[in-house]
């Protein structure tokens, strides 16, 4: 009765209800903000340089480089698997493809800082004879389909994100032209 006498009321069912409320809109807040500072940044991949050239044993080696352009300033990505598809286009459409020898500045896991481009070295090996002829229509393809699968997390101060499964496809990639051969890239 003390508190009714010095003009407060005891607290009622209604005033539990708006302050469970006003706790769920704060929590609901915090993980907002989470989230919208764990989202992954943009990455942006590209072939910036694509060529051929025979091999020793009388195969054929076809090389590229693709650029992973991190513009964000907050992320840095750390790229923890990445595979480099090569296809042709002298059969069905994009049915024939070959797995090429990725190599990095850094073995992967590799760690891109922000505001950074990172250039990654395929290669891809045809043994000589029929098959590479084949596969590159006796190297008068011009139109390569290149596919990059990589696995990656996004580090945003200490906090990592979640594993993110990124794959794009560049095209159309020449390893014939008198000049190096550029594409870019796009979700998959």
């Amino acid at each position: 009765m003390a508190a009714v006498a010095a003009g407060r009321r005891p607290p009622e069912a209604k005033d539990y209800i708006l302050l469970a409320l006003a706790a769920t809109l704060a929590a609901a807040a915090v993980v907002t903000v989470v989230f919208v500072v764990l989202s992954p940044a943009r990455v942006v991949f590209s072939v910036t340089s694509a060529a051929s050239h025979p091999s020793s044993d009388g195969g054929l080696v076809l090389d590229l480089t693709i650029a992973a352009a991190n513009p964000s300033r907050r992320a840095a990505v750390r790229y923890q698997s990445m595979f480099v598809d090569v296809s042709n286009n002298t059969g069905p459409k994009w049915t024939n493809w070959v797995r090429a020898n990725v190599t990095a500045a850094a073995a992967l896991p590799l760690l891109q800082p922000t505001r950074n481009v990172t250039e990654i070295n395929a290669t891809v090996a045809l043994v000589g004879g029929p098959w590479a002829d084949g596969f590159t229509g006796k190297k008068t393809s011009h139109g390569f389909g290149v596919l990059v699968t990589t696995m990656a997390r996004f580090k945003v101060g200490a906090s990592l994100t979640r594993l993110y499964d990124i794959k794009v496809f560049c095209g159309p990639v020449d390893f014939f032209a008198k000049r190096s051969g550029t594409a870019n890239c796009t979700a998959a």
